[in-house]
This record gives structure tokens, sequence and C-alpha cells, in this order.
């Protein structure tokens, strides 16, 4: 499956719950892009980029999880986990950054991300084809093509 950066932009929403620390984390990671006024092609961010995985970000994508850290911050919804829909291209981006050896306390933020994201992307992709297979090797073919079939 191929998409150009439009299309990647313009799919449906999907649902990413994110805890506390993904949140934080997400929103640590992003900078916000700024545009050029004058529509010359134009890259800039707030933040000087380093090597770490700072990102750029649209201001829509960040509000998103700005309303996540403040969603899982906020001690009245008892560490529940905030649900934030994301296009496929915002997926794309936040797959970028969410290296799967990073770790905040004990909990393994990184690779939580990472499967979270790919969830949102391709699991319903992936648990048709599991149970499609499942149903394929259930009703394996006969070993010799002209040995009968007992019914």
């Amino acid at each position: 499956m191929t998409f150009d950066d439009n299309e990647l932009f313009d799919t449906p929403t999907k649902a990413l719950s994110l805890n506390r620390n993904e949140a934080l984390y997400i929103d640590d990671s992003l900078t916000m892009m700024l545009d050029n006024s004058s529509g010359e092609s134009f890259f800039g961010t707030m933040r000087p980029m380093v090597p770490t995985a700072n990102m750029p970000a649209p201001v829509d994508l960040i509000e998103k999880i700005a309303t996540a850290v403040l969603f899982t911050t906020d001690p009245n919804n008892n560490g529940q986990e905030a649900e934030v829909m994301l296009n496929d291209g915002d997926l794309y981006c936040l797959r970028e950054l969410s290296q799967s050896y990073i770790k905040i306390g004990e909990e393994h933020v990184g690779y939580n991300l990472k499967i979270k994201i790919y969830n949102a992307l391709l699991g319903s992709e992936y648990k048709l084809t599991k149970e499609l297979e499942d149903v394929l090797n259930t009703f394996s073919p006969p070993k010799d093509v002209n040995e009968p079939i007992d019914l």
C-alpha cells in the first residue's frame, strides 16, 4: 500500500490510547513546525533539531497530544488513558519518534507506543490475515490430489 503525503493526512482517524508517560514522551519529542509567511518553501522549528528524535509537527497534532497530556495528568481522571484520534500521517509521524528502547522508570514507553501505533495503523488487517490463515490451516488439502477424500 502506497500513499502520497496528502493521502496519508486525509485518511479516516483512528484511536490511539495514551497513558501519562506516553503522552508526555510524545509531547517532549515534538517541536512546532514553522511556516514562512511569504509563501516560499521554508522549513523551521521552534526548538533546534537534535539527533535524539525531536520531530517537527503541525499545531493540530501538538494540540491533540497536549489535550492527552492534560487528560492523563488530571488527578480526577484516576490514571485513565487518553484516546487521541489521529490520521495515518500523524500515526506514521509518531512512529518515527517511538524508539523501542525508550524507558521512563520501569515502563517501556517506546516499545508500548510502537505496538499501539502499529495496532492503530495495521491491527485490523493483521487480525483478519491471522484469522484467514487459521481457517485455511483448519481445512488443509489432502496430501495426494488423486487420493480419495473420506467423507
